[in-house]
C-alpha cells in the first residue's frame, strides 16, 4: 500500500487503514524507550493512544493538516509522539490533549519537552546512538575510529591522518563522510 493510498484508507476510517496505524506507528511507539515510560506514568494503554489518535484524526478532522511533506507514517509518528510527551491528565483524570500535537501553525510548540521528562528522552537518544555507533564499528572500525577522533576529540582531518596512518587527509575526509551517512541510516534503522 502506498502512502497516498494508506492516507486515503486511514482518512476513510478504513480498517485495513488503521490496523497500518496500529502496527506502524501506535504499538512501536508504545514500546518505544520515548513513550513508555510516560504513558506508564499517565496510565496510557496503546489502545487509549489509539482511541485519542483515531478521535483526533477522524471526529475533529487533524487528518487534514498532513500536506503530503515526508512518509504519512513518519508524520503520524510525530504526531503521536507529541501526544505522549505533552499529554497531562487534568485535575478530573481525564487524559487532556489540547495543544498535544505537533501541528500548530505557529510553531512547533506541540513538540516541546516538559522539562521534567527531557531525562527519558536524553537517555533513549543515548542509548539508540550507542546502537548506531555498535554497527558502524561491526561494519568497519576504521570509519568508527575516523568518525569518533572528528566527532568526540575534533581533530582535524590532517591530524587523523597521522594518528591512523591514512595515505591524505582527503581520505579521510571521504571515510568520515561515509561514516556519518552509515550513522544517519542507522539512525533509521534503530529509531523506533
Amino acid at each position: 500500500m502506498t502512502d497516498a493510498e494508506w492516507f486515503e484508507s486511514v482518512k476513510a476510517g478504513e480498517d485495513v487503514g488503521w490496523k497500518l496505524v496500529w502496527e506502524r506507528v501506535v504499538a512501536p511507539e508504545a514500546v518505544s524507550l520515548r513513550s513508555a515510560e510516560m504513558m506508564k506514568r499517565y496510565s496510557l494503554t496503546g489502545g487509549d493512544l489509539m482511541g485519542l489518535l483515531y478521535e483526533e484524526m477522524i471526529a475533529r478532522g487533524k487528518i487534514d493538516l498532513f500536506r503530503g511533506e515526508g512518509s504519512f507514517e513518519g508524520w503520524l509518528k510525530r504526531y503521536v509522539r507529541g501526544y505522549v510527551l505533552n499529554a497531562n491528565p487534568n485535575k478530573h483524570g481525564v487524559v487532556s490533549l489540547e495543544n498535544a500535537h505537533p501541528d500548530d501553525e505557529d510553531g512547533a510548540t506541540g513538540m516541546d519537552v516538559p522539562v521534567q521528562d527531557k531525562k527519558v528522552i536524553s537517555k533513549d537518544i543515548w542509548i539508540t546512538t550507542h546502537y548506531c555507533f555498535h554497527d558502524l564499528w561491526m561494519d568497519d572500525p576504521e570509519k568508527a575510529y575516523v568518525h569518533i577522533l572528528k566527532t568526540r576529540f575534533h581533530l582535524s582531518s590532517a591530524e587523523v591522518k597521522d594518528f591512523l596512518e591514512i595515505s591524505s587527509a582527503g581520505n579521510v575526509d571521504q571515510i568520515f563522510s561515509r561514516a556519518v551517512k552509515f550513522m544517519r541510516t542507522a539512525w533509521l534503522r534503530h529509531d523506533p
